[in-house]
Order: structure tokens, then sequence, then C-alpha cells
């Protein structure tokens, strides 16, 4: 066996050694070290859970750069000696950024989300005859501020800018589209409809204060009623239509089961004035007054399920009822009356839709208009360099969209009436907004129809994007309309005015910075979308006008986090 030297010793310690920094070498060109604040992009590692408390600091030193006082603020963190870990709830905050645990197949995922809301890229060119933008994910009577489905007209009541509730032209016409393009989607559907029950019928008629009756203003056969008058139902299907007449103090009553032992829910519809109220610890949907005894024959359709949600909202109870746990039982009728028609269904929406058009064409004033009958601007709160806006005040999106209903409803029905009426509301657009109207010039030059007619102007972009639309639909059905000229007018407003809604990272909600002086509006995600959506809209109709998809495209962008270019 041979001796080993201590020179040989020297030498294989050497190589070894000179292995060990080569393979570190190559390690460092292959996983170069990472900054401190450098995002990890790489499949998570199984790491030692070791965390330290770090104390972290915002804005100190910029503070002192430009001259603003220190706030202080301090974000409790943790580190791990390499990476900074801020909660959540901070960047929540300060980015308003979006985040929530989700499942994703294999395990869980935390989703940071830079913007909420949705874009809806046409599928197909915009036709006045089909679905409205993306109405049909709308549901215009779930939101807070209606305060219920009128009675009488079967219209949403809001209650934006007055808690008593009123008639909002532009939240009856998002209503009505919402309904039709919902019909569109739906057209092919089977829907689930049942006339009221003829064994039903004649046991509600053994009562002596009941009978069939020839109506003396349709001529048809219509069961009249002189007390109280039960019909027995047993259905899942929530929506009750009926035609009623009140002869002298006729009410209704629908009974509704839950699927709560013993418990019935009664809705009331009486002729009062009150649109929603509890009398006498019972819950009343008013028909108005003067239907106390008018002899007027009333479209009536109720969604139960609405109905009962709206009770509940009034009621501020946190309960919520599935549409799976309802059940109408009972129609009960009293006073003296009519009526006729009565069927239960699961979806109306193309009635729900004539519902909004009639009313439209029932409430047009001479000028062609829907005034808002509210005060806007209250104490000028909205715009503080603006004056209130009294009640009587014209809105060019509601104009247009009501037109776009009407356009829609003369194309469903072929009633001639809808298109007279749509033309008719043309007029507002010629009016200016100090006299009385929509239009407003910007800078002397670029017409502009104002969703509302302030002073100084506000120039709001997804208002005036929405007028285009219901002026494109008038003219597109109605080739000889003046509303050709407006529309073609407002798009090359659109065109030069479209940059200066965009901020580099979203959009603005309209131009009060330029016109009142003032700080900027930016666009909430739900308005920018909005903005978005219109845009590719007009685009399937205009494609030679490429700026509108351009924009579109950028904006689409900065709602994942992409940001205009710095100098």
């Amino acid at each position: 066996m041979g001796r080993i030297s201590l020179k040989n010793i020297f030498f294989i310690l050497l190589g070894v050694l000179g292995l060990i920094y080569l393979l570190y070498q190559n390690r460092c060109i292959v996983e170069p070290q990472k900054s401190l604040f450098e995002a990890v992009t790489e499949p998570f590692k199984e790491v030692s859970p070791r965390l330290d408390n770090v104390t972290c600091v915002l804005n100190k030193e910029v503070s002192k750069n430009i001259g603003l006082k220190y706030s202080s603020k301090k974000i409790y963190c943790k580190t791990d000696g390499r990476e900074v870990f801020l909660p959540f709830s901070f960047i929540k905050n300060y980015y308003e950024a979006r985040g929530e645990l989700v499942q994703n197949g294999v395990g869980k995922e935390f989703e940071i989300s830079h913007s909420y809301s949705k874009v809806y890229t046409p599928k197909s060119k915009y036709d006045p005859s089909g679905q409205f933008m993306h109405f049909k994910s709308f549901s215009v009577e779930s939101r807070s501020r209606v305060k219920c489905i009128s009675a009488a007209d079967g219209v949403p009541v809001s209650t934006q800018w007055s808690p008593a509730g009123y008639y909002y032209p532009t939240q009856i016409a998002q209503f009505a589209l919402s309904h039709f393009s919902n019909h569109v989607v739906n057209v092919n559907k089977e829907a689930h409809k049942t006339l009221m029950d003829e064994e039903a019928i004649k046991i509600a008629l053994k009562n002596e204060a009941a009978d069939r009756v020839i109506d003396q203003d349709s001529k048809n056969l219509v069961i009249e009623f002189k007390d109280t008058l039960d019909v027995h139902v047993s259905s899942e299907y929530l929506i009750l239509c009926l035609d009623f007449k009140s002869i002298s103090d006729a009410a209704f009553k629908i009974f509704v089961q839950t699927d709560v032992k013993d418990e019935t829910i009664i809705l009331n519809y009486f002729p009062v004035d009150e649109f929603l109220s509890v009398r006498n610890d019972e819950i009343v949907f008013g028909f108005g007054s003067e239907h106390k005894s008018s002899g007027e024959w009333l479209r009536i359709t109720r969604d139960v399920s609405t109905d009962i949600d709206k009770v509940l909202s009034m009621k501020k109870s946190p309960h919520k009822y599935k549409k799976t746990s309802l059940k109408i039982s009972l129609l009960q009728l009293s006073g003296h009356g009519q009526v006729t028609n009565i069927s239960l269904s699961n979806e109306e929406h193309l009635r729900m839709f004539f519902h909004g058009a009639n009313w439209f064409m029932r409430n047009q004033d001479k000028s062609g208009g829907w005034p808002s009958l509210v005060v806007f601007n209250k104490d000028q709160k909205k715009y503080p360099k603006a004056a209130e806006l009294s009640p009587g005040w014209y809105g060019a999106m509601c104009q247009g969209q009501a037109i776009s209903v009407l356009v829609r409803a003369f194309l469903n029905s072929g009633k001639q009436e809808y298109l007279d009426a749509a033309e008719r509301a043309v007029g507002v657009f010629n009016i200016t907004s100090l006299e009385g109207g929509v239009k407003a010039v910007f800078m002397e030059k670029h017409v502009w129809y104002e969703e509302y007619p302030t002073n100084p102007s506000t120039f709001i972009l997804n208002g005036f994007m929405y007028s285009l639309l219901g002026l494109f639909d008038l003219k597109t059905v109605k080739k000889d309309s003046v509303a050709k000229q407006l529309y073609e007018s407002g798009l090359e407003s659109l065109q030069a005015l479209l940059p200066f809604y965009d901020s580099g990272s979203g959009t603005f909600y309209d131009l009060r910075h330029f016109t009142m002086k003032t700080a900027p509006k930016g666009a909430r995600w739900d308005y920018h979308s909005t903005h978005v959506n219109q845009l590719l809209t007009l685009f399937s109709v205009e494609r030679h006008i490429k700026l509108f998809k351009e924009t579109a495209e950028r904006w689409r962008g900065y709602m994942v986090g992409l940001r205009s270019a710095h100098n």
C-alpha cells in the first residue's frame, strides 16, 4: 500500500475547493441574486417559516422632498430577510385592488384583481331590433335605489334623489331595455305559463258575490266581483298577471307560502298613493287613489319574489327568500271590480318591456321629453361649482335610452305611435341646456348632449354615448329622421373629445376639471367598463372609425394594470 504524502493531500484539497468554486459560480449565473424588493414570479418553493416583524413607513422621504407634512403612517409587515410582505388590507386600500381566496382545482390560491366590472365584446353588429348592448345582465328592479315596482304602471320607482320614491325616466328605460334584451335572448326557449285553472275559477264563482259578465269597454267576458272573492291556486310560478278594474274600492291580495312551516306572506295591492308602505301592519303596494273608482282597466304584472325582496329591504331585514322556497297559494279580490286574463308564469320579459314603453307613451310632454321631477345637484353636493337643477330638467341619456325603447316597441309591435313618439323625443336635442334642453357646445365648436344639463356644462361621457345609440336606433329605422344629423354631429364631437377622457391609467367620468376648474372625477371601474362597452358597440356600426376600437382596447388594458408610458 503506497504512502500518501502531505504534498498529495494538499493537491487533492485544492482540487476539491476548485470544484466547489466552479459549481458556485455556475449557480450564480443561472440564478442571479434578486433585489430585496423584486417581485418573485417563480413557482412557490418550500422555505423556512421564520418571518421577522418589520415596520414599513410610507412616503417619509417623498414627503420631505415635496414639502408636505409627513403623516407618520406605519404599516406592520413581515420579512424573511430577502422579501418584505405587506398585509393585503394595505394593498387593497392603497391601490384599490381586490383579492380573495379561490379554489383552483388542486388547492387554494389568492387572486388579486386590479379592477372589477366586465367588458362585453360585441359578437355581432349592433342592431336596433336586437339586444341593447349587454343589458341582458341587468336586473334594474334588484337595485338598492329602486324602492319597488309600481303597482299601477309596472315600472321601477327610484329613490336615488328622493327617499319617498319617484319615476326616474332613465331608470325606467334601463328596466325596459334589460327585459327586452332578455326577451331576445330567451325567445326560442320554452316559457312556463299557465292561465288560471278553470276549475279554480268555477269554485270561486260559487260565491254569490261574483259572476261572469260582458265588459262594456272590451265586449269580452270577464269576472265581476262585489265582495271578497278567493281564487285558490298552488303555483311555483311567481309572476302573476291580470287585467284589473276597480269600480268601487276594489283591491287584491296575493298570499305566498314559504318553506318556513305555517308561514304565509300577504302582499296587499290597494288604491292608495304611496308606492310601498305598511298600514296597520299590512304590506301595501299602492296603485293610486285615482283608480279607486275610475272604472279603468289596469294591466297588472307582479313578480312576487321581487315584491317580497323590496318589503324586506324596506324593513331592513337581513333575511332573503330563495325563489324556490316561495309558492303562490291564493289570489283574493275585494270591493267591487272586474278581473280577467289571470295567469301565472316564470318569466314575462316582453310584457315588462311594454310596461316601460307604454309609460313613455303616457308621460311624454309637449316638448317631446320626459322631465325628471326632482332636484339635481341638491345643495351643490355633486357639482359644487354648478347650480342646482330645479325639477323638470331633461337629460340626453334619458332621451336617448327612451328612444331606444320606443324604436324596439315599434319594431316588435308594428304600431306607428311608438315611432312617432321617438321622433318627437329628438326635439329636446336641438334646445340648448341653458334654454332647458340638453345641447351644450365644447369650446364653441363641438356639440355635446348633456346627461345633466348643468351650468357650467359637465360633458359626462357615458350619458353622451347612450344618447348617440338612441339617435342611431332612430335614424336607422326612420331614414328621414332629424336624428341622422344629430347623430353625425355627435360622432364628430366624440372623436374630437375622446382623448380628453384618458387619464393614462383609467378614464374621467366627465370634464368638470376643464369646465369648472376643479379636481377631476375619475370614473369608477363600472363606469370605466361602460365607456369601453359603449365604444365597442359604436365601433360595431362605425367600422371606419378606428379611434373607437383603439381607445377601447387601451382602456381595456387599464383594467389589468397597464398604464401609459412615462417620458
